[in-house]
């Protein structure tokens, strides 16, 4: 019987410490990313515009990221990743400094772009620290204690943080998100090994990775995949209040999504290992058939169900498509994760703009039916996926 666990690999204290700082410096970096969705607005009337160009900065920062993710993970494997982990965090930490100090929309863009340019390499930089930290059987446990930051930031970050900001101001919650940021920047410098830089192992040229088949079909995957996931997501709210939820109780709906997120994390990290490929086409198919229900669902218990098992799936997705990365590019040092990092903002981005057009244009469930049909699609492109790619022989 296989018991779910996040309990870190093998390794001693020293490495279950720096393993925890690498989750919670992901749970800070993705809270910082989406907490001003909470917070739109306060923060609009503090910066004296609309609500829309403020909701411009969560947009603007998904595409930095995934436009700078591979040239900043190229630039980054010159370094050591104790440094380049340590500035990663401390600009982030910058970044939301003058974001949380600044009454200027101009200067609050720069902040989120400066943010956005941290992001953009700190994946590939925290998922390639986590597996160096572990013997190569443990890198998809590795992994997934990494992304338990993003599965808490959006359970319990997200909401903490929009309601320290709803009480006390939202400058306070983004200065105390630099306050932590620096911190871990400053742990992180004392507990990462002193490991030579990623770049020292000779991995394959960046360009001849991405030429490979296995590659191309997994960016595919990742892009397709987030890109049905958040055009869905964004808009969850009017499509569940449209299928008959209480607008007072969308919150419990998104607690119980929330919830089955750490379910679905757990058995990623548990199996990934084990049964990589077989658990991503699990996830994939699922994602794409609770949508499909999520759109005409028979009952409100229904639908429940469907969102929680959504929320399950999405949970497992990161760790389950970084260890596809890395299964099609085992030499390409930490480009896999930088990749997938990549495409992953190239589906939250577009999502938020493939939803907005068509809620603009058709019904809250007609969202659904299009995340249903693209994750459709993803498990096409899982399945046409080679186990191995032939290029690292």
């Amino acid at each position: 019987m296989t018991t779910l666990t996040l309990a870190p690999p093998q390794g001693g204290l020293r490495v279950g410490a720096a393993l925890a700082v690498l989750t919670l410096a992901t749970f800070a970096a993705v809270t910082a990313e989406t907490l001003p969705v909470g917070l739109l607005p306060m923060i609009a009337a503090d910066l004296s515009t609309s609500e829309s160009r403020v909701g411009l900065l969560v947009s603007a920062y998904a595409v930095v990221v995934a436009v700078a993710s591979l040239p900043l993970t190229a630039l980054l494997a010159r370094w050591p990743r104790r440094w380049a982990l340590t500035g990663l965090l401390v600009t982030y930490a910058v970044g939301n400094a003058v974001f949380a100090a600044t009454d200027d929309y101009s200067v609050a863009v720069l902040a989120r772009l400066l943010a956005g340019l941290a992001h953009a390499g700190f994946f590939s930089v925290a998922v390639g620290a986590a597996v160096s930290l572990v013997p190569a059987d443990r890198a998809g446990r590795a992994t997934a204690c990494v992304f338990g930051g993003t599965t808490l930031a959006f359970a319990a970050g997200v909401p903490a943080g929009t309601a320290l900001g709803t009480a006390v101001g939202w400058r306070w919650a983004f200065a105390g998100l630099a306050g932590v940021l620096l911190l871990l920047g400053v742990l992180a410098a004392a507990l990462l090994p002193a490991s030579p830089p990623p770049a020292a192992a000779a991995p394959a040229p960046l360009r001849q990775v991405l030429r490979r088949r296995s590659v191309q079909l997994v960016a595919a995957t990742t892009a397709l995949l987030m890109l049905g996931h958040y055009t869905a997501f964004t808009y969850v709210t009017p499509i569940v209040t449209a299928a008959g939820i209480d607008p007072a109780h969308v919150s419990l709906v998104l607690l119980a999504y929330g919830t089955a997120g750490v379910v679905g994390l757990a058995l990623a990290g548990a199996l990934v290992d084990r049964v990589p490929r077989p658990m991503l086409l699990v996830a994939v198919t699922l994602t794409a058939a609770t949508l499909a229900v999520i759109s005409a669902p028979g009952s409100t218990a229904v639908l429940v169900a469907a969102v929680v098992l959504w929320g399950a799936a999405f949970g497992s997705l990161p760790t389950l498509l970084q260890a596809a990365a890395r299964r099609a590019a085992p030499d390409a040092g930490d480009a896999a994760p930088g990749l997938t990092n990549a495409m992953f903002n190239v589906g939250i981005a577009g999502g938020g703009v493939l939803g907005a057009q068509l809620l603009l244009a058709a019904e809250p469930p007609t969202l659904a039916v299009t995340g249903a049909v693209l994750a459709a699609a993803a498990v096409v492109l899982v399945l046409l996926t080679p186990a191995r790619d032939a290029g690292t022989r």
